[in-house]
């Protein structure tokens, strides 16, 4: 290797001195420095990335913080003597969870002191008409940002690819395919999108609108198993905007709490809307962008056929939807595990618990578990064929719920 070169610590191969990330895997050169304090590893395929990374690109798997043996002797020893292992062995220790939902929640920002190298953004203004305001989360395609814009004196969400991927020409696809899908849909359930953008003319970026609320996901752990008529109303709303979708082609691909944003609207707490549609495809003629045989999707809401790299469609999303109405209703998803390889397994070959083993007192008279079942059918044909097909069955359901509530009181 001459002067002019550097070696990727990921894949080793010989880069030019002057690169900032390696266009062969996407790792940050500043990686390879002797010394680098803050740096995390994918479980799964093994690719470093910067501290500040919460998601691996390229499998979407959380990343972990590398810490040395010795960080870890004095973490549990609460002080180090001098006795313990001093070795440099690297070790990967579990980062707090991260949630791309976190863009719909005030009392969580980061402000510009963080220490994030995203956050040189803040402050300043993108296209003469943003001024970004604060971080709001972080995922492994891009860093969400609350931003004012200036003209229209009004709030926007701006999601900003990553750095370390602009040299990745699927993701950059990804992202603005991204853009293009979610441009395309208009409905109350469905984040509406204002702008697309390039910051530097290299930086892909999406305008989205600020949602003021909290995330599904949010809820059911502040609140535990929601009530019959919350489950459905919220059921209702996500076949709404999915319909919407699915007749133009889109299947989302990733649906689960963390992409279902509660907005707190006058009239009510509980208005939905969908996000994240970055890994969504067409049903129809699409280019595939992510390779053959890579898993899609996050392990607790992922439909059998995902793991059998089988066509999928608009059902693939309603087993998702299924795997939610389990946990609002309980307060725990129906397969878990201990690893992501022990949850596939059992989406792929065991069979869903019912919802009065999780919650005894749902055993009587419990409308919505036949609905339950049906959305969770390992073969899509078995399922409900549409979003509105679910739709008529979820509100007949919580119609009878509520009559016979009306019937008690």
């Amino acid at each position: 290797m001459s002067a002019a070169e550097i070696n990727c610590p990921t894949c080793a191969r010989a880069l030019p001195a002057t690169s900032k990330f390696c266009g062969f895997d996407g790792t940050d050169l500043s990686l390879a420095k002797e010394g680098q304090a803050s740096r995390k590893v994918c479980s799964v395929c093994g690719r470093f990335y910067p501290g500040y990374a919460s998601f691996c690109a390229f499998d979407r798997s959380s990343l972990q913080v590398m810490k040395t043996q010795r960080e870890l002797n004095q973490t549990s020893s609460g002080e180090f003597d001098g006795t313990q292992s001093v070795e440099t062995q690297i070790v990967p220790v579990l980062p707090p969870a991260t949630s791309t939902a976190q863009i719909a929640a005030d009392d969580r920002l980061l402000g510009a002191d963080s220490e994030a190298p995203y956050s040189d953004l803040i402050g300043k203004t993108i296209d003469k008409k943003y001024l970004i305001q604060s971080v709001l989360g972080e995922g492994g395609m891009a860093v969400v940002y609350r931003a004012h814009h200036v003209q229209m004196e009004r709030t926007v969400v701006i999601k900003v690819m990553q750095g370390w991927l602009l040299s990745n020409r699927n993701s950059v696809e990804r992202f603005e395919r991204e853009c293009k899908l979610t441009a395309k849909l208009n409905h109350p359930n469905i984040v509406s999108v204002y702008d697309v953008g390039l910051i530097n003319g290299k930086e892909p970026y999406l305008v989205m609108e600020y949602i003021k609320g909290e995330s599904l996901a949010d809820k059911i752990h502040n609140s535990g198993a929601l009530p019959y008529a919350t489950t459905a109303n919220i059921i209702i709303q996500i076949c709404r905007g999915l319909q919407e979708a699915h007749t133009s082609g889109i299947i989302h691909r990733d649906l689960k709490p963390d992409n279902v944003l509660l907005q707190h609207k006058s009239d009510r707490p509980d208005w939905v809307k969908i996000v994240d549609f970055g890994i969504s495809n067409f049903v129809h003629g699409s280019k595939k962008l992510t390779k053959t045989g890579r898993m899609v999707g996050t392990p607790e809401y992922i439909a059998p056929e995902q793991l059998k790299d089988r066509p999928i469609d608009m059902r693939t999303d309603l087993y998702g939807i299924g795997i939610m109405m389990f946990e609002m209703l309980t307060g725990r998803v129906p397969f878990d595990g201990e690893s992501a390889e022990s949850i596939l397994m059992k989406h792929l070959l065991e069979d869903a618990p019912t919802m009065a083993e999780v919650r005894p007192e749902l055993a009587e008279n419990n409308l919505f578990q036949p609905i339950v079942d049906k959305l969770l059918k390992k073969n899509p044909d078995d399922r409900y064929q549409t979003a509105t097909e679910l739709r008529l069955d979820v509100e007949h359901a919580l119609n009878a719920v509520l009559l016979k509530k009306g019937a008690s009181s």
